[in-house]
């Protein structure tokens, strides 16, 4: 989904005293949110997609833009104080880095424009766009569309796993595609003869209950973990949770789970993804 109308641009590093400069700002000033820790975002190297992106079409931060940034910390509750911040400071164009961010942007306003860096589903079916060819109102982006995929994901887990009969999903119940695409999984998984068991989390001890509980029911031989800003921010503490269980963990969308230790990944590169949001 691009836009032309849309300003050209989008994001690079952090801007030294973005509040002080909005205050005499003669250039453009662009809100950024994300549902992750600064660490996580910054120092992951997903972060360097923005830069790549804004040095290829010609645009230096602290000449042709300035960032004000807001960072959840992982607690999804705070996105809209956060998304409220940055609309009352009137910046020029929000960017919201991944679906709870952009679902939060978008509720805050109808205004501003948003680009979405990476969305896990599809934006239709939240509210976000008309249609994928003309999006209307003021959101533009990429989506990775990565729900529609699990017919995918399984196909790759049954042939790592040709024995597996039970498989389990865990899932952060915050995008309401995540069901639906678990429940579609669940319909193509029975056809072959696998039954599904899935829980839900929303924080780190929720995310530990519901994969030992997993790894504690008998004959599940393997978890599928359906990519989101939460478990990225915890993707070394899944891995962990999946070697303490002996259960191969397996991860629809984030190749980085994969270089993280889990068994297998198959999803968007998320620096490309960040570069291509430039445009």
């Amino acid at each position: 989904m691009i836009r032309r109308d849309f300003i050209k641009l989008i994001i690079t590093s952090l801007a030294s005293h973005p509040i002080a400069a909005m205050a005499q700002r003669s250039i453009p000033v662009i809100g950024t949110l994300s549902p992750q820790a600064h660490t996580v975002l910054l120092d992951s190297g997903i972060y360097a997609g923005f830069s790549q992106g804004m040095r290829e079409l010609g645009y230096a931060e602290g000449k042709d833009y300035l960032i004000e940034w807001r960072f959840a910390e992982g607690d999804y509750t705070r996105l809209s104080a956060l998304a409220n911040e940055l609309v009352a400071l009137k910046v020029n164009v929000l960017f919201a880095t991944s679906s709870p961010s952009i679902l939060a942007a978008h509720a805050a306003t109808t205004t501003i424009p948003i680009v979405m860096g990476y969305f896990e589903g599809d934006p239709t079916e939240e509210g976000l766009a008309a249609s994928l060819a003309h999006p209307s109102g003021n959101v533009t982006g990429l989506a990775t569309m990565q729900l529609e995929g699990v017919s995918k994901d399984l196909d790759l887990i049954k042939a790592i796993l040709p024995n597996l009969s039970r498989l389990g999903i865990l899932l952060n119940p915050t995008l309401v595609s995540y069901r639906a695409a678990v429940e579609h999984l669940r319909t193509l998984a029975e056809k072959i003869g696998i039954t599904v068991q899935d829980r839900e989390a929303r924080t780190p001890q929720e995310m530990e209950t519901a994969f030992n509980a997993i790894g504690h029911t008998n004959n599940v031989g393997g978890i599928l973990v359906m990519g989101d800003a939460f478990f990225f921010a915890n993707r070394h503490r899944l891995v962990e949770l999946s070697l303490t269980n002996r259960m191969p963990l397996i991860v629809s969308g984030n190749p980085e789970f994969a270089v993280a230790g889990a068994l297998m990944s198959y999803g968007a590169n998320l620096p490309d993804m960040f570069r291509r949001s430039a445009t």
